[in-house]
């Protein structure tokens, strides 16, 4: 069954030289089933958003199953800004993942305001990294706030992947995106309070493995349709991707 990892990294892996092409994480990704991916650079959330979204756009031209996400930082505004207006209406740009300069903690609702309002025009997903019960409750504050946007959450909430659901449930413009906490209850119980029409595949690599992820998806005990949604039917859906 074909897989689209909807949550995948350019750039930052701990060994040099590894995972700084978009080669390199096609060959890597092909051997584990994955036969469409959306990256974000690394560099644009460590460095500079204009750059590295730029260097981003250049590495996937010639992928034609590689997508991008543009990577916007709170800390870097303008930059921020200015990638979502040259890039964003791109077709190989399927949305915009807003960052702070701690993964590990919330967004600052207000600071994101400018980047979240320069998405508009282009009614494309925001994605969101919830790791935790505090991203989780910022990011639900935002898609509430911003309900014309469809939101992804990365991670799904780490540990705390029943906030992410129930945030979800309440909020019928979120996704959420299964890489994170290798927990086998958590999609039996997306899938029971969302419905599978509502959860994407990702992985999070190249800092884990894909087959981790599916491993819970083959531990959760799904329909084939239902696995077939999750895998890739939602992701095309959502990213408007016909071919």
């Amino acid at each position: 069954m074909p897989i689209f990892d909807t949550h995948a990294y350019l750039e930052g892996y701990s060994i040099p030289g590894i995972n700084q092409t978009a080669d390199q994480i096609w060959q890597a990704l092909q051997p584990r089933g994955i036969t469409r991916a959306v990256l974000f650079s690394t560099r644009a959330g460590r460095v500079d958003p204009l750059s590295g979204n730029r260097v981003l756009k250049t590495m996937i031209e010639s992928q034609p199953t590689l997508y991008a996400g543009i990577t916007a930082h709170t800390g870097r505004v303008d930059s921020s800004v200015q990638a979502i207006k040259e890039l964003l209406g791109n077709s190989k740009f399927v949305g915009t993942l807003v960052v702070g300069s701690d993964p590990e903690a919330p967004l600052h609702p207000l600071i994101a305001d400018d980047i979240l309002n320069a998405c508009r025009r282009y009614q494309k997903p925001i994605f969101i990294y919830t790791p935790n019960a505090a991203c989780v409750e910022v990011a639900h504050t935002l898609a509430k706030q911003y309900s014309m946007h469809r939101f992804v959450f990365l991670g799904m909430g780490g540990k705390d992947w029943q906030n992410a659901v129930a945030a979800a449930h309440q909020a019928t413009n979120v996704m959420l995106e299964v890489s994170g906490e290798l927990d086998n209850a958590k999609i039996p119980s997306a899938v029971n309070t969302l419905g599978a029409h509502r959860i994407l595949f990702g992985s999070g690599a190249p800092h884990q493995d894909p087959v981790a992820t599916m491993g819970l998806l083959a531990e959760a005990g799904l329909s084939n349709t239902n696995l077939q949604r999750i895998l890739i039917e939602n992701a095309n859906k959502l990213f408007a991707i016909t071919e």
